[in-house]
């Protein structure tokens, strides 16, 4: 009898110790949740996003049923969640492990390409001369389930046939962006030039597509002024995220190149053209078979589709804002409209022949050389902000009038 008493009461108390012990790791549980909840509130910033809450944890209880000991506790404790691979640099993140360009002072974002180790990359196609080759790169791509963006010249959006390969795009999910309205380069427009060439080929668009819609990406001429501060500014006064660059020309490559050149996150510059047409024909299968994706513009660096809203008639070209110009050194290969300036005032100083284009060549430095030479300053052939003021300041004497 008193070792069935004892044995009750050591069942008992085995009973009493499990429920206690199921009550602590309950609340251990509990607490490991409410800890996520709070760094999940608390988690706004970059940094957090890419981490996760830490699991529950998971309680195992052994008991010991032949003995008085207590109970042995085991916590899984789950591995610490990996720090985001870090930023790569000139470069913003923008969630899911996208990252965009980062913008210079004075400029908006270049986008050149995507530092991204997602197996995606961007077709961009300009200009569209040639209203069959567009057709059937188009058709090319939605057969092959490819979405590319478009760079049209604004004169050649009104020409029908065009056109209608344009809408058909569209309508399949591609990206039309702006190449400007007669495929300037802007860098040596006047600033209502400018503003017509931007504003008008996005009219075009929304008049094409019958809504008004929203470019986010200008792509000059040639990509040649892709860091002129006046172009930045009407493209930032018009809503414009960037400006569009590329990381491989395949209109300029054959196409073993192109090939070679495959890598996560490259946009492509290829032209409406016939010889680009055969060269996506073999490309884009080509890449696909390899495990990429074709995506626009807005998808490569995070962004929602370009925005479209009720069509607007009588609209007016909104003419450029004041802005302020942050001061930068003109070299060689410069495409600027400041640089186009500077060349009217040194063939006003006698320093350059010729007429001023934008371009800061060979010409351009050496007549920045010898003046500077001529003041006293350093004669690097570079036009930097103290060279351009001196100029500015001997001009004004010699042409108080402007």
């Amino acid at each position: 009898m008193n070792r069935g008493r004892g044995a009750g009461a050591r069942r008992r108390r085995q009973r009493d110790m499990r429920v206690l012990i199921a009550a602590i790791a309950a609340a251990v549980v509990i607490l490991a949740v409410v800890i996520g909840v709070i760094a999940i509130r608390r988690g706004g910033t970059r940094d957090n996003v890419a981490q996760t809450a830490p699991a529950a944890t998971e309680a195992v209880l052994v008991l010991n049923e032949e003995s008085e000991q207590d109970a042995i506790m085991v916590i899984d404790t789950p591995e610490p969640t990996p720090e985001p691979t870090s930023e790569p640099e000139g470069s913003e993140y923008a969630g899911n492990s996208i990252y965009r360009p980062a913008a210079a002072e004075g400029l908006l974002p270049i986008f050149k390409s995507s530092s991204t180790e997602e197996k995606i990359v961007a077709v961009t196609l300009d200009d569209c001369y040639d209203a069959e080759a567009l057709a059937s790169i188009v058709d090319l791509c939605i057969s092959n389930q490819a979405k590319i963006t478009i760079f049209p010249i604004g004169d050649k959006v009104l020409d029908d046939s065009v056109g209608a390969s344009l809408k058909y795009a569209y309508d399949n999910g591609f990206e039309l962006e702006n190449h400007t309205m007669t495929h300037n380069g802007l860098y040596r427009s006047s600033d209502e030039e400018l503003a017509y060439e931007i504003f008008q080929q996005n009219a075009s668009l929304s008049d094409l597509l019958g809504v008004e819609y929203q470019v986010h990406f200008l792509r000059p001429k040639g990509g040649d002024a892709r860091e002129d501060q006046r172009i930045h500014a009407y493209c930032r006064q018009l809503g414009y995220y960037g400006i569009a660059h590329w990381s491989y020309s395949g209109t300029s490559h054959d196409l073993e190149d192109i090939k070679q050149s495959l890598a996560p996150g490259q946009i492509y510059l290829f032209h409406a053209r016939t010889e680009d047409l055969a060269k996506l024909m073999e490309f884009i299968p080509y890449a696909i078979s390899q495990g990429y994706t074709f995506v626009t513009l807005n998808e490569m660096f995070g962004y929602e589709p370009n925005e479209t809203s009720a069509l607007v008639t009588g609209r007016t070209v909104p003419p450029l804002e004041p802005y302020t110009a942050v001061p930068v050194t003109y070299k060689k290969t410069t495409y600027a409209y400041g640089a186009y300036l500077l060349q009217q005032k040194l063939i006003g100083l006698g320093y350059l022949t010729g007429e001023a284009d934008g371009v800061y060549g060979a010409d351009s430095a050496n007549a920045v050389k010898t003046f500077q030479e001529s003041v006293g300053l350093d004669p690097t052939g570079e036009a930097d902000p103290e060279t351009q003021a001196k100029i500015e300041e001997l001009y004004a004497l010699k042409f108080p009038n402007g």
